[in-house]
């Protein structure tokens, strides 16, 4: 495949994207501050694809050496763990240093956050950083501006509220992933290293939320995947993995957790519908710990009956007996009934809960939560 950066704005790095099929796509990411100049971004971003596609980038125009060292770091990385990909070759136009003439000399920190549990954990507990960093296009799509809109209506007031600037990208890179590689287990975190070291001139630092602790290479998202992506002008670094139940319990006597947004369905045109699996899922989870304050539209503990009817991938039922063992171990009052529901649950989709593997739980969480 054949990358060309394409004449734009400052605010915007665009590229024409030439397959080996002969299928052309033009490619963009949009953000209200001005973007670096050289192609390291879509040599992150287009790494996955490639590897899957077993079809060697050739990028025309500018990339540093630090992104090149990079891609040859996370290459290795995503070759551990993911059989479906093939070993691929990067060639660049033209070479250049990682100089610090090109960038800010007074660098912020940054988080990426879509205003979910990890993200919003993360924005409690870190005490370095500056600016929240929301990406449409990753989790909703760029077609989708109402619910787009629905999420700025709970993401805007929660970043005033902690004192954090907050700043908008905007990206089409889904429309080339979809279909090709699958976002959780291939992509997703190295779609968010690829727009990150695309804000190189404004941030020295920016973290990504992990969602709970994981060291196998099978997954798209994980802290040696992060250290890979870092260059010697850009800092990626992921946060520790917690339990989400965890998480629920550190946030639940701040009132600022109502602005919580876990449901990308929009199915009653709200932020969180409340009836979706994952809505369910953190219902139950922020009702074990007795939290004070939890998220619009999943303020009630979930039915049998809403647990029953739950129609979820063992990764789920996982994330349940993992909230379930932490209220238990935590002296934490009605796991009982939830754990025979989901169980019931499990058995109704075909696949024994033996199958699961043994979870092991923290009980501690790390990090001072701002009030």
């Amino acid at each position: 495949m054949k990358a060309i950066r394409l004449d734009s704005p400052n605010n915007i790095s665009k590229i024409s994207l030439e397959l080996a099929s002969g299928e052309t796509k033009e490619l963009w990411i949009e953000a209200e501050v001005e973007l670096s100049k050289n192609s390291d971004c879509w040599v992150f971003l287009l790494l996955p694809i490639a590897m899957q596609l077993g079809e060697n980038i050739q990028i025309e125009g500018e990339a540093t050496k630090g992104a090149i060292e990079a891609f040859d770091k996370a290459q290795q990385y995503l070759l551990q763990g993911h059989p479906n990909m093939k070993a691929i070759k990067l060639e660049v136009r033209n070479l250049i240093d990682d100089s610090t003439d090109s960038v800010e000399s007074a660098r912020g920190v940054g988080l990426f956050f879509s205003g979910g549990l990890d993200s919003t954990f993360s924005a409690e507990t870190l005490e370095d950083i500056d600016t929240l960093i929301s990406v449409w296009g990753f989790d909703i799509p760029v077609t989708n501006s109402a619910h787009w809109n629905l999420t700025l209506d709970f993401i805007r007031p929660y970043a005033k509220e902690l004192n954090r600037e907050l700043l908008v990208v905007k990206t089409n890179i889904r429309e080339l992933a979809n279909g090709l590689v699958e976002w959780g287990g291939d992509y997703h975190g190295t779609a968010l290293a690829g727009v990150s070291i695309a804000l190189t001139k404004h941030f020295k630092k920016n973290y990504l939320a992990a969602s709970r602790q994981r060291t196998e290479p099978d997954w798209g998202h994980s802290a040696e995947l992060a250290g890979a992506y870092t260059t010697p002008n850009h800092l990626i670094e992921q946060t520790e993995g917690i339990e989400r139940i965890a998480k629920a319990h550190g946030i639940a006597n701040i009132p600022r957790t109502a602005y919580v947004r876990v449901c990308y369905r929009n199915v009653k045109g709200l932020a969180n519908c409340g009836t979706c699996k994952k809505c369910v899922r953190t219902r139950l989870e922020f009702d074990l710990t007795k939290a004070k304050y939890r998220p619009r539209g999943l303020e009630t503990r979930p039915t049998f009956k809403e647990l029953l009817a739950t129609k979820g991938s063992p990764w789920d039922y996982l994330c349940y007996l993992e909230a379930l063992t932490w209220a238990r171990k935590n002296k934490y009052s009605g796991t009982t009934v939830p754990l025979l529901a989901v169980s019931l649950a499990r058995l109704k989709g075909k696949t024994s809960l033996l199958a699961a593997r043994p979870i092991k739980c923290k009980a501690d969480i790390r990090g001072n939560i701002r009030a």
